[in-house]
């Protein structure tokens, strides 16, 4: 519910903005005084459909504790801005679902596997807003099966 208190916590800094540099000195963020400040339209609604797919998620209720998403990504190589996708699939699942999400990208690579452990930050001057950090699946961390009596083991699902 809009208040007016609640316009004016934020208002403020629209109205005055020199003071973000006195509050972010109080923070520990660094900004310099002669900063310039613009307000930016507040409206984030998508204006057009855009797709977004995650490639799995799965819903998982473990025996010993609370259930949680697992979103899971397939990545072959490095791909620019691909964090931000993640970033997003995490933040829409967790307020769609109010449940808990991790990430997992499964790698084919060493390369791609380093790359996608991240962490990922979104944020600026040494402050950090939001961070995205894989749980990465790979040739790095995953032993090779090279028998077929164990691969078959492995798939066993009794």
């Amino acid at each position: 519910m809009v208040t007016s208190a609640h316009e004016g916590m934020h208002r403020i800094f629209q109205e005055r903005p020199e003071i973000l540099a006195p509050v972010f000195g109080v923070l520990g963020v660094p900004l310099s005084a002669k900063a310039t400040v613009d307000a930016v339209t507040t409206d984030v609604t998508e204006t057009r459909p855009l797709e977004r797919r995650v490639d799995t998620v799965l819903r998982v209720g473990p025996s010993d504790g609370e259930d949680f998403l697992l979103a899971v990504e397939a990545q072959s190589g490095k791909v620019p801005g691909k964090e931000a996708s993640w970033a997003y699939y995490i933040a829409y699942l967790q307020a769609k679902f109010g449940l808990p999400v991790l990430l997992l990208v499964v790698c084919q690579d060493r390369a791609t596997a380093k790359w996608a452990a991240g962490p990922f930050d979104c944020g600026t001057r040494g402050w950090t807003a939001l961070r995205t950090h894989p749980l990465v699946a790979s040739p790095e961390n995953l032993p090779v099966i090279t028998d077929a009596r164990t691969a078959a083991k492995n798939l066993d699902p009794g």
